[in-house]
């Protein structure tokens, strides 16, 4: 009997061997209208690629079990005839989709307005990271009031606190990055932080980052485009190119730099909120410091002539003013990889890139400091 009983166990050991580690995920969906529905777990960064798996919401819950040979970025969402796409803010992805490392690991997902997995340590500290933020953008939904003020002052402050969040953010975004820069994770917030992150910090945060972060779906588009925009980085001379004024006139940015001014080129649209915001602070900067060597050139990324012109009226815009009325397909914008508005470039006055990307009190500053 004591040697059955051995045998037995040995045999039980055996089978416990043999079998493979595999993963776990139990998720919950924060939506009664998605009983019933298919929740489909797909690779990450490939939109024609077929779903791997699938489970049904059953009482608000689902799971997933298999085995999984390395760590790869999934995506857990429905189809888009349950859920349509959307988009959240840098660093979140949309409506009730969670993009996560999935290894052989007991995983917990939510799937809500915003979304989370954890269990691991790479999904923990990207989970971390977004409570974070969370938090400061829940701060700035407090501002939105403020915003609509009649009141131009309070108006003007809340204008303040709120872009001062937005570069709270994004440092903080940048901070997390580099401190995990072996994290797949950390690959999917870079890339979603893209238009945010100055293009320093990327290009310090690249110069880091190890293969698995470089393996991450569109970051190597990203490493193309900074290696591109080292053809009109600080240090290089002005690219030109003509483009027509608001009265259809063919001009070049030539006409207004490298003549002896310092000149900020201003990317811009119409229909640009953080541009418009940012305006006022720039009709400031243009009274106090045109008459001492000083011009602006706004080229709009508008593709409506009226737009435009509302815009440049709305906005007591007094400097040039250049378009080819193609949007973001703008040929300027186009020469200096221009991704995100507003854009700026500051020239000194032999024509030279001084700096990038300037907003705020830090445009007054520089300028100052040049025309000293």
């Amino acid at each position: 009997m004591k040697k059955m009983l051995v045998l037995a166990t040995s045999a039980l050991m055996l089978v416990a061997c043999s079998e493979k580690p595999g993963y776990e995920i139990t998720g919950t969906v924060n939506n009664p209208a998605l009983e019933g529905k298919c929740v489909y777990m797909y690779p990450y960064g490939d939109a024609e690629a077929a779903p791997i798996d699938s489970a049904v919401v059953t009482n608000g819950s689902f799971a997933f079990k298999g085995t999984q040979d390395s760590a790869v970025l999934r995506t857990l969402k429905f189809s888009e005839e349950v859920v349509p796409r959307s988009y959240g803010p840098a660093g979140e992805s949309g409506i009730f989709t969670a993009t996560f490392v999935l290894s052989n690991a007991k995983l917990q997902a939510t799937l809500d307005s915003l979304s989370d997995v954890t269990g691991t340590p790479d999904n923990d500290a990207v989970a971390a990271f977004r409570k974070e933020i969370r938090s400061m953008r829940a701060e700035q939904e407090t501002l939105v009031a403020a915003l609509k003020s009649e009141d131009e002052a309070a108006k003007r402050e809340a204008e303040q606190k709120y872009d001062a969040i937005d570069r709270a953010v994004v440092d903080k975004a940048e901070a997390f990055i580099g401190e995990n820069i072996n994290n797949a994770l950390s690959g999917v917030v870079f890339y979603s932080f893209r238009y945010e992150l100055p293009e320093d910090a990327q290009n310090q945060l690249v110069a880091k980052a190890g293969d698995v972060f470089k393996s991450v779906p569109g970051i190597s588009q990203i490493m193309e485009r900074l290696e591109n925009l080292k053809t009109v980085a600080v240090g290089k001379k002005f690219t030109d190119f003509p483009m027509k004024d608001v009265n259809g006139k063919d001009r070049k940015l030539s006409d207004y730099v490298g003549k002896g001014k310092v000149v900020l080129i201003d990317f811009w649209a119409s229909w640009c909120p953080p541009c418009r915001r940012e305006m006022p602070n720039l009709v400031e900067v243009y009274k106090q410091y045109k008459a001492k060597g000083f011009e602006i050139v706004g080229v709009s990324l508008d593709s409506k002539q009226e737009a435009w012109e509302k815009g440049i009226n709305d906005l007591n815009i007094t400097w040039p003013q250049l378009s080819d009325l193609q949007g973001w397909k703008n040929s300027g914008a186009a020469l200096y990889y221009v991704n995100s508005i507003p854009h700026t470039i500051l020239v000194d006055k032999d024509g030279t890139i001084v700096a990038k990307n300037l907003h705020g009190e830090d445009i007054e500053a520089k300028v100052a400091e040049l025309l000293k």
